[in-house]
């Protein structure tokens, strides 16, 4: 087997196992021990990939990306206030309530972890 299919094999296999891992750790009930020692091993295991392949150092920019993160959380942050104060709910959700429709079933919450992991790789590598 040439060098390439072993990567992609590789690369599958651990696309499986992250699968596996984010079903098994969002199979504990919330806020238990387990939830939480899987939570932390995951995170653990995400920084110690993060750090131990480092990207290039992107080329500085004045302060856009300070200016873009202000600008993003504070439109989350009128938007959540807005909606709190809105009535009925149901037709101003929060972005914590969507956030709970998302995350209420077991595939959903699978999700999220895979995805939690990822933007973990990504800020544990700058």
């Amino acid at each position: 087997m040439d060098g390439e299919h072993l990567g992609l094999g590789r690369r599958a296999a651990r696309g499986v196992g992250v699968l596996s891992y984010a079903w098994l750790a969002t199979g504990f009930r919330p806020f238990s021990s387990g939830a939480l020692l899987a939570t932390l091993c995951a995170g653990l295991v995400v920084v110690g990939v993060g750090t131990r392949r480092r990207l290039p150092p992107p080329t500085p920019r004045r302060g856009v990306g300070a200016s873009v993160w202000g600008v993003l959380a504070g439109t989350l942050a009128v938007w959540e206030l807005a909606s709190f104060l809105q009535h009925p709910r149901a037709h101003h959700p929060t972005l914590s309530s969507m956030a709970n429709r998302a995350l209420a079933d077991h595939p959903g919450r699978a999700l999220g972890f895979v995805v939690w992991l990822g933007v973990g790789v990504v800020l544990s590598r700058r």
